[in-house]
Formats: structure tokens, sequence, C-alpha cells
């Protein structure tokens, strides 16, 4: 313990020794991870989101004014034998308009002189969590559109799609965009090692004529690129976090979003953790890449 300590001093001093080098990389790294967080962030909301929506999700099954008892039992039998069907509720005439005044109001007057049995009856289904159920309820919702009695089925297929596809646009642009930082950090923390290697040549040397090892002259230079690394994406989660409290007060007030919309929430601890540790990664393989390139010892 006591040599890990002796290394990590010898660290903290090379980069003492260099500050500005030192805080142009901490300060590049910190750009990545901003960007990183932000798309972090974007992903995780909308996936909760998604997680929500699917919840949520239900199926309606209107079916045609002159449909005999036989087609209802038919239609109701057939959704009750789906395992990934949580729960089926027919919702007769009279329901269905007093579902539709509680929604809308003083719009709903629209329906007044139309008559009792303006709006369909229908059975309402929600389903079991589960992203793995949407083909299925796909094929569900095409069968039971072909069944005798049924008007018309809806399910939020539109919708569902084009989220399901933001989703995926979020997740392989935040990818892409990741990898490429990513890759200029590496480089940044590779040049910045091998300044650092340069500036103190004539120290190497003299440590290994009085017999250091490998070891002893290598794990301060890996120490400095792991807090380097370290400090930068901390310092990105950081600002993240600052761009999250800033925004988001304003974003909630101008989108509604915060009068009974979905709650947008920070990274969770674990995310924050597994990014702090990418950054520390990076400062590893940076070090790695600039000692194996011009420190062969």
């Amino acid at each position: 313990m006591t040599r890990f300590f002796h290394f990590w001093g010898r660290a903290l001093a090379y980069i003492r020794r260099n500050p500005t080098m030192a805080s142009m990389t901490v300060s590049t790294v910190a750009v990545v991870f901003l960007v990183l967080g932000v798309f972090a962030l974007i992903g995780h909301n909308l996936g909760m989101l998604a997680d929500r929506l699917s919840r949520g999700l239900r199926l309606s099954v209107y079916i045609e004014d002159n449909s005999t008892s036989e087609q209802r039992e038919e239609i109701h039998s057939r959704l009750n034998s789906c395992s990934f069907i949580q729960s089926v509720q027919f919702v007769d005439a009279n329901q269905a308009r007093l579902r539709f005044r509680e929604q809308f109001g003083s719009d709903a007057s629209v329906l007044d002189g139309l008559g009792e049995n303006l709006l369909p009856e229908s059975f309402e289904v929600t389903f079991t969590p589960g992203e793995q159920h949407s083909h299925l309820i796909e094929n569900l919702a095409r069968e039971l559109a072909r069944l005798d009695g049924v008007e018309d089925v809806q399910y939020g297929r539109s919708w569902r799609g084009k989220f399901m596809k933001l989703m995926k646009t979020v997740r392989l642009l935040g990818a892409g965009v990741g990898f490429l930082l990513c890759l200029a950090a590496l480089f940044v923390i590779s040049n910045t090692i091998r300044l650092s290697i340069y500036a103190r040549q004539e120290e190497i040397e003299i440590l290994k004529l009085v017999g250091a090892s490998d070891s002893f002259v290598k794990v301060p230079f890996y120490l400095e690129g792991i807090t380097i690394g370290a400090l930068g994406a901390g310092l990105g989660l950081v600002l993240t976090w600052l761009l999250f409290v800033g925004v988001m007060p304003g974003l909630l007030a101008v989108s509604d979003l915060g009068r009974g919309g979905p709650e947008i929430i920070f990274l969770p601890t674990i995310v924050v953790l597994v990014m702090t540790f990418g950054g520390a990664l990076l400062g590893f393989l940076g070090t790695m890449t600039s000692l194996w390139r011009h420190l062969k010892t």
C-alpha cells in the first residue's frame, strides 16, 4: 500500500508540474462526457417513458351494433385465451358516453341531440408489461379485426412505431457520436502522456541507470492517465447535472410536461459510476498506447 501511495504521489506531482496541459486534457475529456451524459440522459428518460407507455398500452375492440351475443362471446373468449393480456373490460354505450363526457368536459356537448347509442360498445384490453409483446399485440389485432362482429381494432400502432424508431435513432446517434468522441479523448490523453514522457526523459534515464524496474517507471504514468480520465469524466457528469438542473425547469414550464406529464429524472447512480470508470479506462488505454510507442523500456 505504501508503494501504491508513492506511485500516486509521483503521478500527482507530474500533473502539478504541467497544469496547463493537464487542465486542457481534463477539459477535453469533460466535453466528451458532457455529450455522452446528455445522450445517456435522453436515452434513459425515453426508456422510462417507453416502459410507462408499454404498461399503459390499451387495445380497444369496437363491436358492430348488429353483432350477436355469440359473436361477442367468441371475441371475449379469444381475448381471455392470451397469456400476455392482463385484463379485459366490456364497455357498453352508456359507459362510453360517460367516459367521453369526463374526458372532454364542456366540449362533450357535441354529443347532445345525437342519440344515446352514438358511441360503439367495445372490449378494452390491458397487457402485462414487456416489450416482447409488441409483435404479439400486432398479430392479435389483425386476428381480431377478421372476426365477425368486430367493427374496428385500435391500439396506437402508428405512434408506438414512431416512438420506437425515435428511441433507436437516439441510441444509434449517441453510440456513433460517443465512439468518435472517445477516440478523440483517447488521442488527447495519449499525447498528454507522451509530452509528459518527453519532459521527464532525463529523470527516466536516471531511474533506469540506478536499477529501477519497468513497473516503477511506468506505473506513475498509468496513474496520471487514469486520474486525468476520471477527473474529466467526473467534471463532464457534473456539467451534465448542472445543465439538467438549469434547463429542465424551463423546459417543463414551456412544454407543460410538469403538470401530470412523465417525470424526467437524472441518470441513476450506477450509470454515473460506470461512466466515471469509463473515463478512468480511457486514461488507462491512452497511457498504454503512449507508453507502448514512446517508452519501450
